[in-house]
């Protein structure tokens, strides 16, 4: 029987379910495009660039509802949500350099488009004036907590860099990966809005397992769509993990259940991705069931995110934090 998935089935738009904080991701772009202004010769246009290619904005929304639910509708969450955009921006200039990926929201990537150099230097930029916003608040303990997620996501990023074509990875240290580069963010926007809240530590941990187990959710999510998404949904380049040497879930769980023979030749595809072989591993793929494996995974780790909220009253802000775990296991994009 085939193992095959059809991702095509998403059950709502993100937009859709940010009416509630609409104003304030509204003000969030804003900021973004304040740091344009502030940049000099080419850095205008390039960040504008970036920034009107549009995003998710996850994190601004998880840092507001975060803030939201525990009764602080000030615009300090709006800057807190923007610096949080900043830092991911910056790793997604970053990533697409590393991946050597062309498209990205279905443009080309900042490195295709001004070059590899100018690339690297304005992910530096943008890392800047995240911090540089965070540091107007005047909050040590929100520079510290941004900063120590910051060098979670780099080492995170390097980890998995250092392991690329390394078909021995297992599933723990892939978890490790995206632990680092992508829940950390996720998990210090929740308790950067729990900050602002001023809630008690233990409202801030459950908001911060919230934010973890949501990335965590995302980025397996996010691995599985590089495998058997398409590129016009996407709007980013597909196959970068194959063509790079970087295993995902589906693709350790197939690994580990082959005969050795079937491992052998699995494993020469995963080292040799030619566009045939890539062909007949995301064949594989479909037809083993790795592809439910990754997806009935990523909806364990969104069942705990909401669990993560069980202590809170309800509210729209919660409301809308359990349907955005939701959409993050339904998406395709």
């Amino acid at each position: 029987m085939s193992g095959s998935v059809n991702l095509k089935q998403e059950q709502a738009k993100l937009e859709d379910l940010y009416q509630s904080i609409f104003p304030y991701l509204l003000q969030t772009e804003g900021h973004l495009q304040e740091v344009a202004t502030r940049g000099k010769g080419m850095i205008p246009e390039i960040v504008e660039y970036v920034v009107q290619a549009g995003g998710k904005r996850l994190r601004p929304a998880l840092v507001v509802l975060s803030a939201q639910l525990g009764g602080s509708q000030g615009d300090d969450a709006i800057t807190v949500g923007a610096a949080a955009e900043l830092i991911h921006l910056s790793t997604l200039v970053h990533d697409d350099i590393v991946d050597r990926a062309v498209l990205r929201h279905q443009k080309p990537t900042v490195a295709v488009k001004f070059g590899e150099e100018v690339a690297i230097l304005l992910g530096d930029f943008l890392y800047v004036e995240g911090f540089s916003l965070l540091a107007g608040l005047n909050d040590p303990q929100l520079v510290d907590l941004f900063a120590r997620t910051t060098r979670s996501i780099c080492q995170g990023e390097i980890n998995q860099v250092r392991r690329r074509f390394q078909l021995d990875l297992t599933l723990s240290e892939y978890l490790s990966f995206i632990d680092n580069k992508t829940a950390t963010l996720m998990g210090a926007s929740m308790r950067g809005g729990a900050r602002l809240a001023r809630l008690s530590t233990d409202q801030a941990t459950a908001l911060g397992h919230y934010g973890w187990n949501l990335g965590m959710a995302f980025q397996i999510i996010d691995d599985t769509l590089d495998l058997i998404g398409e590129e016009e949904v996407t709007g980013k380049t597909l196959r970068t993990d194959l063509a790079n040497g970087k295993l995902t879930l589906p693709l350790i769980w197939l690994r580990d259940r082959l005969q050795p023979a079937e491992k052998e030749k699995f494993l020469g595809w995963l080292r040799e991705p030619t566009c045939e072989n890539v062909q007949g591993i995301i064949a594989w793929v479909n037809d083993s069931g790795a592809i439910k494996e990754g997806l009935r995974q990523a909806s364990n780790f969104a069942q705990q995110a909401k669990n993560a909220l069980h202590s809170f009253s309800d509210s729209t802000p919660k409301q809308t934090l359990n349907a955005i775990a939701q959409y993050i296991v339904t998406r395709t994009r």
